[in-house]
């Protein structure tokens, strides 16, 4: 391996374990607040109010290492006329004060306007989505650009620009990144997210820092479609993209610059079934990728209508182990069906019930072409690594430090309703 290339790895592994022994935790309540944990002790450290406006449970909250919280209410295309008629804004909280006086309020700029062109009409489309940097410095913009051809509702045809942009952090100083134009497309179901492309992005979950992806992506009729991925770097304040060799499906987690992403390779079942295809979730090391977990081999499950899958997905600091919540579609008491094409066999079914009275389960792989099992903790969903052999984890509404090497747990008082409202960062 080139020495440049040893100690650009070093410096990259050195970074991400200085990042997670500095993680900050907080936890979304119903009551409208975000609470602030000592992610050892779990004593309460501070509480931000949220803006009322904003719901007492936002749909999307996300917070960065700096404190800043950021909430906001996504949308897609098509726009319907009455929610384009109505206020979109994002609140973001700037870390210091917690008396509900640090919010900044940010329009989003949707956009939905319709003009006649003969016989038909023209409809142009603007969907913002929001994210912090993880420095806290910037606000970064994408959207979907869209003019749809319609008649009498009917999608005739639509052409498509993805954009990215970032601004200050009032919404502020637009400085572009990156524009595509997306092939030009025609609906012959009338519906045009069915068959036409649009950009969705993803970017890490503590906000964007040297990279993001974006995916040209079709919703479909009875299951979404992977076209094609870029990936954006960052290199001294300039933005460039390379195309992914393959498209990126389910992204959980990625490192290292995008140099390192675990995927989940949704099933493809529909039009009622779930489990028509195997799940599987994969590593992608620059050239190279491998499996760390295959519904099939791991369940044995075809003939039955349950699927199994991994919900997140975490690599730990130095990136040799990967940490995953495995769940399914069913639970253990609830009545499963044959799979479209399966035939009736007990004992596979008896091993499905006995997996399912498992789950959610949190279990922990190495990072390589081996995959070997370095931990399982049923009943439980993973928040997150606190250090190299300590993860953040719920189990029975309750936050749960698990010891990866000895098995040990530190339990605390912490309830929490939902693993998402939980911000390991």
């Amino acid at each position: 391996m080139p020495r440049a290339l040893q100690i650009l790895i070093s410096v990259a592994l050195l970074s991400t374990a200085l990042c997670a022994q500095g993680k900050r935790l907080w936890v979304l309540r119903a009551s409208g607040e975000m609470v602030e944990y000592d992610r050892q002790t779990f004593a309460v450290k501070g509480t931000v109010k949220l803006p009322p406006e904003a719901g007492a449970t936002p749909l999307n909250a996300s917070v960065n290492n700096v404190g800043q919280i950021l909430l906001v209410t996504n949308m897609a295309l098509p726009i319907a006329e009455e929610d384009a008629a109505a206020p979109h804004k994002a609140w973001l909280w700037n870390g210091k004060t917690s008396d509900g006086k640090g919010w900044t309020t940010i329009d989003l700029g949707v956009k939905r306007e319709v003009a006649s062109t003969g016989s038909n009409q023209s409809v142009s489309e603007l969907a913002p989505s929001v994210f912090v940097s993880s420095d806290g410095t910037h606000l970064y913009w994408f959207a979907n650009s869209a003019r749809r051809l319609q008649r009498e509702d009917f999608d005739l045809s639509i052409e498509t620009t993805w954009q990215a942009w970032r601004t200050d952090l009032s919404g502020s100083e637009r400085e572009e990144i990156a524009s595509v134009k997306l092939p030009d497309c025609r609906c012959p179901t009338g519906a045009c997210e069915e068959t036409c492309p649009v950009g969705v992005v993803w970017v890490p979950e503590d906000g964007v820092g040297d990279f993001f992806l974006m995916t040209q992506f079709v919703a479909g009729k009875t299951g979404g479609v992977y076209k094609a991925s870029t990936l954006y770097r960052n290199d001294r304040g300039k933005w460039t993209g390379m195309s992914l060799a393959e498209p990126a499906r389910k992204v959980l987690d990625a490192q290292s610059s995008g140099k390192l992403i675990v995927e989940a390779i949704p099933d493809t079942g529909c039009c009622g079934w779930v489990n028509e295809s195997d799940d599987q979730t994969i590593v992608r090391k620059d050239d190279k990728k491998f499996t760390v977990f295959d519904e099939l081999a791991t369940y044995k499950n075809p003939d039955y209508d349950v699927s199994f899958f991994t919900a997140h997905a975490k690599f730990s600091p130095d990136l040799d182990l990967l940490a995953m919540t495995i769940t399914a579609t069913a639970t253990v008491n609830q009545t499963i069906q044959l799979a479209e094409q399966g035939q009736a066999n007990p004992e596979e079914s008896k091993v499905i019930r006995k997996s399912l009275a498992e789950l959610p389960a949190v279990e922990v792989k190495t990072a390589d072409d081996a995959a070997k099992r370095v931990a399982f903790v049923p009943h439980a969903a993973l928040v997150g690594w606190i250090s190299q052999n300590e993860l953040l984890i719920v189990e029975d509404h309750l936050l749960v430090v698990y010891d990866v090497k000895s098995g040990g747990q530190k339990k605390s008082t912490v309830k929490v309703e939902d693993v998402g409202r939980v911000f390991l960062r």
